[in-house]
């Protein structure tokens, strides 16, 4: 780098005193842009360049500042005191430095991820260096932000077990699902953001679930169908048309939390309704009456119609017991469809009430006589 552009430079910033405002940006982007052409430099090269820009950094507006930054993290001599300076400035400049910043040691890095704050956690969850201990400790952050971030980086080395654990944060995130899903094909740890995938992802899932069935060929299926009176209920309580209310007894038989169920009655694509229809051993026959009544999008479908009937079918009830469980975060020892509580119906809660009311006539008869 010519040592007397840097001079000419210092001259001008001399000149600059009777506008400073204005010319201090300007000269700060120009020096950062002259030092960042070379990949290295002289002593006297980052002696010069530190001592100017040095004069010109504090009083640096933030977009000039973060696009110095951006251009000093890649070059591997710029001054240390200029990346401390603009790291303790904050703000989108120092997570400039904490992305691209090539100087970062290991140890303040892994100090970051495991207690810095927010904003700085994102930042290197970003890089292109992550290694195996400092991708472990981001995955276990509780911000749903750094691990977003985590997932959104293609170049940070996910194993298996930390696609678990950020799947499983997913499950209830829809962005950090989609940054997942959007890494590649899907594994089966996966398999919790089944209702945040596309059509696509969703067959592969499946087969994936249907592969992992095989080592358990020829075991009798979990639990016996439903039973056709709890069946009945199920179907008038679709076909009545109020989603909340079908959507609370799915989530009965399924062993799951209301909102689980709600998404997965009100799935677009309906192949996780399909899925839970199996899970609870619904009978074929009353699966496809309130498929054809109660959801009009995919009775007026032949193809829809088709396709969820098929999985109906085909689907084996264990693999449809996992799905679901991934699905819902439900723990395997309670695996929906294992115990059946009754659903109440009002005619049953108003006979236990006048038998209540009886009872207590009774007892209060006889504590007059």
């Amino acid at each position: 780098m010519p040592t007397d552009i840097y001079a000419r430079l210092r001259d001008l910033a001399a000149s600059a005193e009777a506008n400073p405002e204005e010319m201090r940006p300007v000269l700060l982007r120009v020096t950062t842009d002259l030092f960042a052409l070379r990949p290295l430099h002289t002593s006297e090269e980052i002696r010069l360049y530190e001592e100017m820009a040095g004069q010109l950094i504090d009083n640096a507006d933030e977009t000039t500042l973060t696009n110095v930054a951006r251009k000093l993290g890649r070059c591997l001599d710029a001054p240390p005191a200029l990346i401390q300076r603009i790291r303790a400035r904050g703000g989108e400049p120092a997570r400039e430095i904490l992305l691209r910043g090539a100087k970062i040691g290991w140890r303040d890095l892994r100090q970051i991820a495991s207690s810095g704050a927010c904003d700085q956690a994102c930042a290197v969850a970003g890089r292109g260096d992550l290694d195996r201990e400092i991708v472990r400790i981001l995955a276990a952050r509780p911000e749903r932000e750094v691990l977003r971030a985590l997932a959104a980086n293609p170049k940070a080395p996910l194993w298996p077990e930390d696609i678990r654990l950020l799947a499983a944060r997913g499950r209830d995130d829809s962005a950090l699902a989609r940054a997942l899903l959007d890494r590649g094909d899907p594994t089966l740890d996966c398999l919790p953001l089944y209702l945040c995938a596309d059509a696509r992802e969703r067959t592969r899932l499946l087969a994936l679930a249907l592969d992992a069935n095989l080592i358990h060929a020829g075991r009798p299926e979990p639990s016996a169908a439903l039973d056709a009176e709890t069946a009945g209920r199920i179907e008038a309580s679709a076909i009545r048309q109020k989603r909340a209310s079908f959507a609370l007894a799915m989530a009965e038989l399924l062993k799951c939390d209301a909102m689980t169920a709600r998404r997965i009655v009100d799935d677009e694509i309906g192949d996780a309704l399909a899925i839970a229809f199996v899970a609870i051993g619904l009978p074929a026959d009353v699966a496809a009456r309130i498929l054809l009544v109660a959801f009009p999008k995919i009775a007026l479908s032949p193809e829809s119609f088709d396709r969820e009937m098929r999985l109906i079918k085909t689907v084996p009830r264990r693999v449809a017991l996992r799905m679901i469980e991934a699905m819902a975060g439900a723990p395997r020892n309670s695996a929906p469809g294992a115990t059946r509580p009754p659903i109440p119906r009002p005619a049953a809660a108003a006979e236990r009430r006048d038998i209540g009311e009886a009872t207590s006539v009774r007892a209060t008869n006889q504590n007059r006589a």
